[in-house]
């Protein structure tokens, strides 16, 4: 029996061209593939350095798709399963839960502050509330964790995903079921040129991406 939150992070290959679609056409694929690996790999390490444990669940075919520098800090890498992005949320928990974790707190990977601070943060409202929610700028979110005994697969169902309606439609969910989860400080993803110059004042950390914020031209 698993006592410490696992870290379920999703993830994709860094292939040119699948993935930040959206910034790719103002950026380029390379250049997009590009930012999103300097957003990847700041997350990883911060889950290293919380020393809470991770698992990767990846959206391709094969786990070698992944760099070894991500690889090497999971004790897990799985294919993400379910024909939309809430099927696979709750495919993963399930699976996370079956393992023996008793508590899962699952993140995009595409996010600018997850680091250490704030994954303590979220692990402490988990323990606190047996369910967290961590805001995105967009009106999503970008982190959800729960325990084994908060956990429904309802508040992954009937959600207009991909839209500003996602949070919104959760917590209407999450109160059907009688839960009430911490709600953490909202965290901006990247997925458009616009969000990046609009995340550049937490970049400064990020070397690469704030040169890569500063070859653009205004």
């Amino acid at each position: 029996m698993n006592s410490k939150p696992i870290i379920c992070l999703f993830v994709k290959p860094p292939v040119p061209g699948h993935v930040k679609t959206r910034l790719a056409r103002e950026l380029g694929a390379e250049q997009a593939c590009r930012v999103y690996c300097y957003l990847v790999e700041p997350i990883v390490a911060a889950i290293h350095a919380s020393n809470l444990p991770l698992t990767l669940f990846f959206d391709g075919e094969r786990p070698e798709q992944l760099p070894e520098s991500w690889r090497c800090h999971a004790l897990s890498c799985y294919r993400q399963e379910g024909v939309d992005l809430g099927e696979r949320m709750t495919n993963a928990f399930l699976q996370l839960f079956q393992e023996g974790f008793r508590s899962v707190l699952l993140c995009g990977s595409d996010i600018v502050g997850l680091d250490e601070c704030y994954l303590q943060k979220a692990a402490l409202g988990l323990k606190r509330s047996g369910m967290v929610i961590a805001p995105a700028h967009d009106g999503g979110y970008c982190l959800i964790g729960c325990t084994v005994e908060s956990f429904r697969t309802s508040i992954f169902e009937q959600i207009s995903w991909s839209t500003d309606q996602v949070l919104t439609q959760t917590l209407y969910r999450c109160r059907l079921a009688g839960l009430e989860p911490a709600i953490l400080d909202s965290l901006p993803d990247i997925d458009t040129l616009a969000d990046l110059k609009n995340a550049a004042p937490r970049l400064l950390k990020y070397r690469r991406l704030s040169a890569i914020i500063g070859s653009i031209p205004n």
